[in-house]
């Protein structure tokens, strides 16, 4: 799946909508769940709830349900959001996922993720080199629990805690792979908890479709061994910024940058990784993982009519063992264009992207933007 709300894909990280500066997948949605969305509409509720039908590159088909509420508490001043579901694939690979914001009349915004998975997956080993020779299987079960609590320092500016707890068990290892061989952090599974901070500098005139402002978004963890089980101390950290830049007649240009590295002796999927359904569509999600990974993208997008819009993106992107080992030799591109059906009022959409690379094109159906 490819979900920003249900997470059944392989990413690490909490949706936008739930934990800004961290990748994820996004949630796959079938046009059955329209009806809901659009009665909850005309009652003044602002909610949805889809069985979901999907094809991602990671997942190839699955099924599920989705849906999300949008609230105002009193005062707040934003709207708080909740995505729940479920999913299950053809792969055997399966997910329950509850991600939400909500923001308090204080200012002060409690953000987190629960999810636990099931996930046969395929890894291609560590650097920006890796080919599909490279390619072992391996199963993913785990579960995972992210918290952060930021509270306003200054205009626009929110400061706080983040708190990461995760369990996982890496089985049915290919003979005789990097992973069975046990030469990768990781390669059996970890349990880490690990604490840092987390800081958003936020101007966006909406969380879901924004057509101007910016969001500026930083965190990091540390994770001492000394707290965990299977793996040493170690550390992983974002950066992130995105810029929207409104062009008239409800037409917007997203700007985003992303870079994330970590230290120590992370588990491999914790990596920092390229490919997934909000960084280079059209590549695999993990394809490409290191101690290092940047990504710049840009999406144009603009209503069609009614309810329906279309955009078109490009990115590009690299993983590297260091920043001094950057280089642009490596770097891998990617681009395409989508569809959009907006949900909510607030902007929540399905979006429907084909991206291409070098590896080939990929069509992606999910809820929310990329970014």
């Amino acid at each position: 799946m490819a979900a920003e709300a249900a997470g059944a894909s392989a990413s690490d990280n909490p949706p936008p909508a739930a934990e800004p500066g961290e990748r994820t997948a996004e949630t796959a949605a079938h046009p059955q769940g329209h009806v809901a969305a659009a009665e909850a509409q005309r009652h003044g509720n602002r909610w949805f709830a889809l069985p979901v039908l999907f094809w991602l590159p990671e997942t190839r088909l699955g099924f599920g349900a989705t849906g999300g509420l949008h609230l105002d508490l009193r005062g707040a001043p934003r709207p708080s959001s909740v995505f729940v579901g479920a999913v299950y694939t053809l792969e055997r690979q399966g997910s329950v996922d509850v991600a939400g914001e909500i923001y308090l009349p204080n200012g002060m915004l409690l953000s987190g993720r629960t999810r636990v998975v099931h996930f046969p997956d395929v890894f291609y080993g560590i650097g920006p080199h890796t080919t599909a020779d490279d390619r072992e299987k391996f199963t993913r079960r785990g579960a995972e629990a992210v918290v952060t609590a930021e509270l306003p320092v200054l205009p626009n500016l929110r400061i706080g805690p983040r708190v990461d707890l995760r369990a996982e068990e890496i089985q049915d290892r290919e003979p005789g792979g990097l992973l069975a061989r046990g030469t990768v952090a990781g390669w059996d599974g970890y349990t880490a908890a690990a604490a840092g901070a987390s800081a958003t500098y936020d101007t966006r005139d909406s969380t879901f479709w924004p057509m101007r402002g910016t969001v500026l978004q930083a965190w990091y963890v540390y994770a001492p061994a000394a707290l965990g089980r299977r793996h040493a101390t170690f550390g992983r950290g974002v950066a992130e910024a995105r810029h929207f830049v409104p062009l008239g007649h409800r037409r917007v240009l997203g700007l985003h940058a992303y870079g994330e590295a970590a230290h120590g002796e992370p588990p491999f999927t914790l990596l920092p990784k390229l490919g997934s359904t909000r960084f280079l569509r059209g590549i695999r999600e993990g394809r490409y993982r290191d101690r290092v990974d940047w990504v710049t993208q840009a999406e144009l997008r603009t209503p069609v009519v009614g309810r329906l819009g279309a955009a078109a993106f490009a990115a590009v992107g690299d993983v590297a063992p260091s920043l001094r080992a950057l280089t642009l030799q490596s770097v891998k591109a990617s681009g395409g264009a989508g569809l959009r059906w907006r949900l909510t009022e607030d902007g929540a959409n399905i979006r429907v992207d084909v991206a291409a690379s070098r590896l080939g094109v990929e069509l992606y159906v999910l809820v929310l933007e990329a970014f």
